[in-house]
C-alpha cells in the first residue's frame, strides 16, 4: 500500500542546523530505505520539510520506520505522519446518474 509521509522541521527557523555528518547520516538512511523499496519518491517542501511516497503495510509501521531517522531522533525534525493513499476515481468509468 502506498502512503504519503510528511516530515516537518521542529521549528520553521531552527537555531542550529545539523552538522554535515548528521546530514550525511540522514541521506544514507533515506538511500537505504529507497534501495529496500520503502521510499519510492522524496521531495523537499518549500517550507523546509519533506514529503515521501512510501510503500508499507500500515501507517504506524511507516511512522516507526521514519521516526528512526537520525534527524528525527535528534529532534531537528518532527515525528512523521503517514497518510494512506487511495486511487483517484475520477479517471475510472463514469457511472450513470
Amino acid at each position: 500500500m502506498q502512503f504519503l509521509v510528511l516530515i516537518s522541521r521542529t521549528s520553521p527557523t531552527p537555531d542550529k542546523f545539523p552538522k554535515p555528518a548528521e546530514r550525511e547520516a540522514e541521506s544514507e538512511a533515506i538511500r537505504r530505505l529507497y534501495l529496500d523499496g520503502v521510499v519510492t519518491q522524496i521531495w523537499l517542501r518549500g517550507d523546509g520539510g519533506a514529503c515521501l511516497i512510501a510503500d508499507g503495510s500500515d501507517a504506524q509501521s511507516l511512522e516507526r520506520t521514519f521516526s528512526a531517522l537520525p534527524l528525527v531522533r535528534s529532534g531537528f525534525l518532527q515525528p512523521p505522519t503517514a497518510i494512506a493513499l487511495k486511487p483517484y476515481s475520477g479517471f475510472g468509468p463514469r457511472t450513470a446518474p
